[in-house]
């Protein structure tokens, strides 16, 4: 696209490219003189220093392909705007907790995968020929994406194999897939209250029992949305396997 572009303008982004890369490298500099050691002890930090180092790589030689990652500079706006990096510190949050549930998943997937092998891999081999044709049907049906039409043509064949697919999808999608959403929520929340906390201890401010209270009170609210809002795709999605 760009090289579809005209001279000028090519230079102006060349131009803007070279200003902010260059503001982003003083900005590490600063960063390294005032923080020293303690600087590689904050893992954004090391994030944008990679970014940047990538960033300053040759656009000949052997480093030229690293010229490509220089797209991660935009995730350099998630250090920089709060809620997003609430957002992110949330998501790495949740990888222990959520790690176990994928454990659980992947369990699920690989019983379900050789059962329908099995079952119907002679009979729809479209659907469930070999494993990994059947790992893919099995995430679609996960994604309720176009699952009846799945069913319809196993059914023809195996009138009871709708026990197959109750059984599955209510472990996958409406059990297993809700609870990694509630880990990630509650590491969001957590992060989120972490911050708060940081924030006001920088300022000499200590939480006081009411104020606790309080904020308690208005995660209980947001966990109560929550279940609300679960609650209507698990009816959608009900709603729309019936049709």
């Amino acid at each position: 696209m760009t090289m579809d572009m005209p001279p000028d303008d090519m230079h102006m982004l060349e131009v803007i490219d070279h200003v902010c890369l260059a503001i982003f490298s003083f900005e590490i500099a600063m960063k390294l003189v005032v923080y020293r050691l303690k600087f590689f002890k904050d893992g954004w930090n090391v994030f944008d220093l990679l970014v940047v180092g990538i960033a300053l790589a040759p656009a000949t030689g052997e480093l030229s392909v690293l010229r490509a990652l220089r797209v991660l500079r935009l995730m350099r706006l998630a250090s920089a705007i709060p809620s997003m990096r609430r957002v992110i510190n949330g998501m790495f949050a949740a990888i222990p907790g959520g790690g176990s549930v994928a454990a659980v998943l992947f369990v699920m997937y690989y019983v379900a995968a050789i059962m329908g092998t099995n079952f119907f891999g002679k009979t729809v081999p479209a659907h469930f020929g070999d494993l990994g044709t059947t790992f893919f049907t099995l995430f679609k049906m996960m994604t309720l994406e176009g699952w009846p039409d799945i069913a319809k043509d196993v059914l023809e064949f195996h009138p009871r194999a709708w026990i197959f697919f109750v059984v599955f999808i209510i472990f996958t999608t409406f059990t297993t897939l809700n609870l990694l959403f509630g880990i990630i929520v509650d590491a969001m929340e957590q992060a989120k209250e972490s911050d708060a906390r940081s924030k006001m201890a920088e300022q000499g401010i200590e939480m006081s029992e009411e104020s606790n209270e309080m904020r308690l009170a208005i995660i209980e609210d947001d966990v109560k949305h929550i279940r609300v809002l679960l609650t209507e795709i698990a009816a959608a999605g009900k709603k729309s396997g019936q049709q």
